[in-house]
């Protein structure tokens, strides 16, 4: 069975951060489960042997300290004086019995040292066997080279101490426990590795399968273009509540993500409802506010003719420009309020060419009580140095200076006293453009993301929030349109027209 990385069992692109190469969780718990059965076989057969080991050479001990006593018991027997051919005859028959891995050498003592007696051939004596001629008693040691074998030095004579026999005994013990010892680490390393693997098959099938499912759920989970899947319910009971669980919170999910889209969705079902509401008390109240105004403008407007002509005989020729100024103002909004009684709708547009700049220009004359009582101040630039340039478009001029009144009205409201408002005309690519900016405050992100919605406004109650959505509307009636234009101080907007082609 294929064993899931870590990768997989998290099935998450980000998760590289732990390496190319980091190891699973099957193979991780394998790993350590080979090192601790390594260790524990070792550590148990090493005490094992240890103490067997230490059986083992006791035994070889007493077995070679045994037989060199008893070789020299029997030597002393036969020759309780020291009589060199008695200790002959004696060695000799000694050696007939051929105890296999056994040796010995017999010493007398003559001229104050030890000389070999037996073999003839043999050498000087070692240590071993000058100290057990000194000190009267038994000496042994063992001896790793040139092979493993067991020396011991045993004193002759009963009353006096005559000479001395070395008894050299091999034992193949330590070459046959080293021999086990290799055996068993074998062993045990391969009992591990065998531990190893069927704990990493165990792990990759009770845990690695189930977790790897669960993660590659998750992943998928993260694509939004379809619905998140279920993960399998798959592995020991443990695995099986988590699958359960995780898909229990996929569903809550999708429940109050349904739930909230309904819900947003009635929030903007009420709040368009709102503004048809809203709309349609305005759209009956203006058509009663138009049925009232509709008369006292057709008297006013009768009022202000006589009010021109009287100046007109009196030589008051600017008082005149002024009149008409306000004459035409009062048509525009004749025409206006006579529309929304007929039809409930704005004038429907009369396009004819007209001069952008003479519009603004008539609106800033119109405007010029509002902007002193305000102490702000209002400008036309030209469009780049020198003469402005012409921008002539294609247009009904009085809802053109409908939108321009709007601006300006919202300009002088936004600005505090020294503020002013900058105007400037010209074409773009067989568009004409009016360019209304000023130097206030400026807007907000926050307001900038709803500025042409019907009834929003900054003004709070002074605002009605229409004057915006009305200019944009009445914009693109005209063929143009109205946009907001960023800039880093200020408020600036920009409205193009249909601009007339020179023939």
């Amino acid at each position: 069975m294929q064993v899931p990385s870590s990768q997989e069992v998290r099935a998450d692109p980000r998760a590289g951060r732990q390496g190319r190469f980091a190891l699973g969780l099957p193979t991780r718990l394998a790993i350590l489960t080979a090192l601790l059965a390594i260790a524990l076989v070792l550590a148990g057969n090493e005490i094992a042997l240890s103490w067997s080991q230490r059986s083992h050479v006791d035994e070889d001990r007493l077995e070679a300290t045994t037989l060199a006593t008893t070789l020299a018991s029997y030597l002393v027997s036969i020759a309780p004086y020291g009589n060199p051919d008695s200790l002959t005859r004696g060695f000799d028959s000694w050696e007939e019995t051929d105890i296999s891995g056994a040796g010995a050498t017999l010493y007398l003592h003559r001229d104050g040292a030890l000389v070999p007696l037996r073999p003839a051939n043999a050498g000087p004596p070692n240590g071993l066997a000058e100290r057990a001629f000194a000190d009267h008693t038994t000496h042994t040691r063992f001896a790793a080279h040139p092979d493993e074998a067991w020396e011991i030095a045993v004193p002759l004579g009963d009353h006096r101490v005559y000479g001395v026999v070395s008894v050299h005994v091999a034992t193949q013990q330590m070459s046959k426990l080293a021999a086990e010892r290799r055996r068993t680490y074998a062993l045990a390393i391969t009992s591990a590795l065998l531990l190893a693997l069927g704990v990493m098959w165990l792990t990759s099938y009770w845990v690695g399968r189930p977790l790897g499912e669960l993660g590659r759920a998750m992943a998928r989970a993260r694509d939004h273009s379809a619905p998140p899947p279920e993960a399998p319910q798959i592995g020991p009971a443990e695995f099986q509540v988590v699958a359960q669980r995780y898909n229990e919170l996929l569903r809550a999910l999708a429940d109050r993500e349904r739930e909230s889209q309904a819900r947003a969705g009635l929030l903007v079902l009420e709040g368009q409802a709102r503004d048809f509401d809203r709309l349609a008390v305005t759209a009956e109240t203006t058509a009663g506010l138009a049925h009232e105004i509709g008369t006292p403008l057709s008297t006013m407007r009768g009022h202000i003719q006589l009010l021109r002509d009287d100046l007109a005989q009196s030589g008051q020729a600017g008082s005149v420009e002024r009149i008409n100024s306000l004459l035409a103002q009062l048509d525009r909004v004749t025409d206006i309020v006579r529309a929304g009684l007929e039809r409930g709708a704005w004038p429907k547009p009369t396009l004819r060419a007209a001069d952008l700049r003479d519009v603004a220009t008539r609106m800033l004359r119109f405007l010029e009580p509002s902007l002193d009582q305000a102490g702000v101040h209002a400008e036309l630039a030209s469009n780049g140095a020198g003469p402005s340039v012409r921008a002539v478009a294609n247009c009904d001029p009085a809802l053109v200076e409908q939108i321009l009144l709007n601006l300006l009205k919202n300009a002088i409201e936004a600005l505090p006293p020294g503020g002013s408002i900058r105007l400037a005309t010209g074409t773009d690519n067989g568009t004409a453009f009016v360019v209304v900016a000023d130097d206030g405050p400026g807007l907000s992100p926050e307001i900038r993301t709803y500025l042409f919605n019907p009834f929003a406004t900054t003004k709070g109650p002074a605002g009605t929030g229409l004057g915006l959505a009305v200019s944009r509307r009445l914009a693109r009636s005209l063929g143009g349109e109205l946009v907001y234009v960023p800039t880093a101080r200020g408020t600036e907007w920009r409205l193009t027209l249909p601009a007339v082609q020179a023939s």
